[in-house]
């Protein structure tokens, strides 16, 4: 790379990258709550199963059937995380951006595909964010805020055009410093001589 290359290392202009592999591990977490359930329910069944206790009562063998609970749950956590990896790893692999010459473009969607270019000229700011599980696996979230567009960005906005939900933490602030300085090139490079 010559000096004073702008692109980031392995990222060519108008190419489309993946956010980063740590965000693929960030889209599983996101959508655990159901695995999570399964393991839990398996985790109190075999417990309850393994009181012996339970193995003779009027109501028959109790341990017996938490044990078969305890085996249904861990098929069904198996079965569930299965799809939850298989969900995050679509998103991750249909999430993309790209510099282009004139803007930023993103594309997502697994069944409905959309792909959103934001004209340098329009960006106003670049935010970064991290709570403290991004901290932990070193992501970021980027906030794109635009000229007319006031509720781009806003926390919380996930459907918001200028968001890419996780990015790797140095990929991030590279990713920040170039965005804004193509935008400061465009605006002082298109704005009318007076």
């Amino acid at each position: 790379m010559e000096e004073g290359a702008v692109n980031h290392p392995g990222i060519p202009e108008e190419e489309y990258r993946t956010l980063g592999r740590k965000t693929l591990w960030m889209f599983v977490f996101e959508r655990m709550n159901a695995t999570l359930l399964f393991f839990m329910l398996a985790a109190v069944l075999l417990v309850v199963g393994s009181q012996k206790s339970l193995a003779t009562t009027p109501f028959g063998n109790l341990a017996a059937y938490a044990m078969l609970g305890a085996g249904a749950s861990a098929i069904l956590f198996v079965v569930v995380f299965g799809v939850t990896f298989l969900i995050a790893w679509l998103i991750y692999a249909n999430y993309k951006f790209a510099l282009g010459e004139d803007s930023l473009k993103i594309k997502r969607g697994i069944l409905e595909k959309e792909e959103v270019a934001i004209p340098y000229r329009q960006i106003q700011d670049v935010d970064i964010e991290r709570d403290l599980s991004f901290q932990m696996m070193g992501l970021s979230k980027i906030l794109i805020l635009t000229a007319g567009h006031e509720d781009v960005g806003k926390p919380g906005d996930d459907d918001s055009e200028g968001i890419l939900p996780a990015l790797d933490k140095d990929l991030a602030e590279w990713l920040q410093r170039e965005l804004l300085r193509r935008a400061n090139i465009q605006k002082v490079t298109e704005e009318p001589a007076q």
